[in-house]
Protein backbone atom coordinates (compact mmCIF):
# COMPACT_ATOMS: atom_id res chain seq x y z
CA UNK A 1 0.00 0.00 0.00
CA UNK A 2 1.48 3.59 -0.97
CA UNK A 3 -0.31 6.71 0.98
CA UNK A 4 0.56 10.21 -0.49
CA UNK A 5 -0.81 13.46 1.54
CA UNK A 6 -1.14 16.61 -0.70
CA UNK A 7 -1.75 19.90 0.83
CA UNK A 8 -2.74 23.83 -0.53
CA UNK A 9 -0.48 25.70 1.78
CA UNK A 10 -1.53 29.71 1.15
CA UNK A 11 1.18 31.87 1.74
CA UNK A 12 -0.71 35.26 2.47
CA UNK A 13 -2.59 33.16 5.23
CA UNK A 14 0.21 31.34 5.99
CA UNK A 15 -1.63 27.65 6.68
CA UNK A 16 -2.83 24.86 5.37
CA UNK A 17 -6.42 25.34 3.22
CA UNK A 18 -6.79 21.99 2.03
CA UNK A 19 -5.61 18.37 1.83
CA UNK A 20 -6.23 15.12 0.07
CA UNK A 21 -5.30 11.50 1.50
CA UNK A 22 -4.66 9.01 -1.45
CA UNK A 23 -4.50 5.29 -1.89
CA UNK A 24 -2.84 2.56 -3.37
CA UNK A 25 -3.03 -0.76 -2.81
CA UNK A 26 -1.30 -1.85 -6.64
CA UNK A 27 1.89 -0.37 -6.60
CA UNK A 28 1.03 2.96 -7.68
CA UNK A 29 -0.83 2.47 -10.89
CA UNK A 30 -4.30 3.47 -9.59
CA UNK A 31 -4.82 6.20 -6.73
CA UNK A 32 -8.11 6.17 -4.57
CA UNK A 33 -8.78 10.16 -3.19
CA UNK A 34 -10.05 9.24 0.44
CA UNK A 35 -13.41 10.95 1.95
CA UNK A 36 -12.37 10.74 5.70
CA UNK A 37 -16.16 12.90 6.63
CA UNK A 38 -18.15 13.15 3.65
CA UNK A 39 -19.33 16.49 3.43
CA UNK A 40 -16.90 18.12 6.22
CA UNK A 41 -14.04 20.13 5.31
CA UNK A 42 -11.15 18.17 7.05
CA UNK A 43 -7.30 19.21 7.05
CA UNK A 44 -4.92 16.41 7.53
CA UNK A 45 -1.77 17.65 8.59
CA UNK A 46 0.12 14.61 9.15
CA UNK A 47 0.23 11.04 9.11
CA UNK A 48 1.75 8.25 11.36
CA UNK A 49 2.80 4.78 10.28
CA UNK A 50 3.54 1.98 13.41
CA UNK A 51 6.78 0.54 13.00
CA UNK A 52 5.79 -2.46 14.39
CA UNK A 53 2.55 -3.03 12.69
CA UNK A 54 2.57 -1.37 9.54
CA UNK A 55 -1.17 -1.59 9.23
CA UNK A 56 -1.58 0.68 12.25
CA UNK A 57 -1.61 4.28 10.59
CA UNK A 58 -3.05 7.28 12.45
CA UNK A 59 -4.01 10.77 10.41
CA UNK A 60 -3.81 14.02 12.50
CA UNK A 61 -6.84 16.16 11.28
CA UNK A 62 -7.50 19.92 11.55
CA UNK A 63 -11.16 21.43 11.30
CA UNK A 64 -11.32 23.96 8.74
CA UNK A 65 -10.88 27.00 11.55
CA UNK A 66 -8.72 25.33 12.87
CA UNK A 67 -10.38 25.23 16.57
CA UNK A 68 -10.53 21.64 17.14
CA UNK A 69 -8.24 18.45 16.21
CA UNK A 70 -8.98 15.22 15.29
CA UNK A 71 -7.06 11.41 14.62
CA UNK A 72 -8.24 8.98 12.45
CA UNK A 73 -6.75 5.43 12.85
CA UNK A 74 -6.52 2.92 10.70
CA UNK A 75 -5.91 -0.78 11.71
CA UNK A 76 -6.08 -1.77 7.40
CA UNK A 77 -3.52 0.17 5.77
CA UNK A 78 -5.53 3.04 5.37
CA UNK A 79 -8.59 1.15 4.07
CA UNK A 80 -11.16 2.25 6.41
CA UNK A 81 -10.58 4.51 9.53
CA UNK A 82 -11.84 5.59 13.00
CA UNK A 83 -12.60 8.97 14.50
CA UNK A 84 -11.04 10.11 17.85
CA UNK A 85 -11.62 13.61 19.12
CA UNK A 86 -8.90 14.60 20.71
CA UNK A 87 -8.57 17.86 23.08
CA UNK A 88 -5.13 19.17 22.25
CA UNK A 89 -3.06 20.14 19.49
CA UNK A 90 -0.62 17.90 18.51
CA UNK A 91 2.82 18.90 17.33
CA UNK A 92 4.17 15.53 16.46
CA UNK A 93 3.04 11.52 17.23
CA UNK A 94 5.32 9.16 17.81
CA UNK A 95 3.80 5.27 18.23
CA UNK A 96 4.91 3.72 21.64
CA UNK A 97 8.02 1.13 20.78
CA UNK A 98 5.68 -2.18 22.56
CA UNK A 99 2.34 -1.16 22.71
CA UNK A 100 1.51 -0.55 19.60
CA UNK A 101 -2.42 1.24 20.87
CA UNK A 102 -0.71 3.65 22.40
CA UNK A 103 0.90 6.70 21.47
CA UNK A 104 3.11 9.76 22.54
CA UNK A 105 2.11 13.16 21.49
CA UNK A 106 3.91 16.32 21.84
CA UNK A 107 1.68 18.99 21.82
CA UNK A 108 1.56 22.56 20.30
CA UNK A 109 1.60 23.82 23.94
CA UNK A 110 4.89 21.90 24.59
CA UNK A 111 3.18 18.63 26.96
CA UNK A 112 3.65 15.29 26.30
CA UNK A 113 0.50 13.61 26.63
CA UNK A 114 0.39 9.68 26.68
CA UNK A 115 -2.77 8.54 24.07
CA UNK A 116 -4.53 5.50 23.87
CA UNK A 117 -6.14 4.36 20.20
CA UNK A 118 -7.18 0.89 20.66
CA UNK A 119 -11.03 0.76 19.03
Amino acid sequence: VILILTKYYHTDMGKVLESSLWRSSDFGTLYTKLNLQPGIATVIDNFYICSTNKKKIILVSSSHNDRDQSLFISTDEGATFQKQPITFFVETLLFHPKEEDKVLAYTKEGKVRLEDTAF
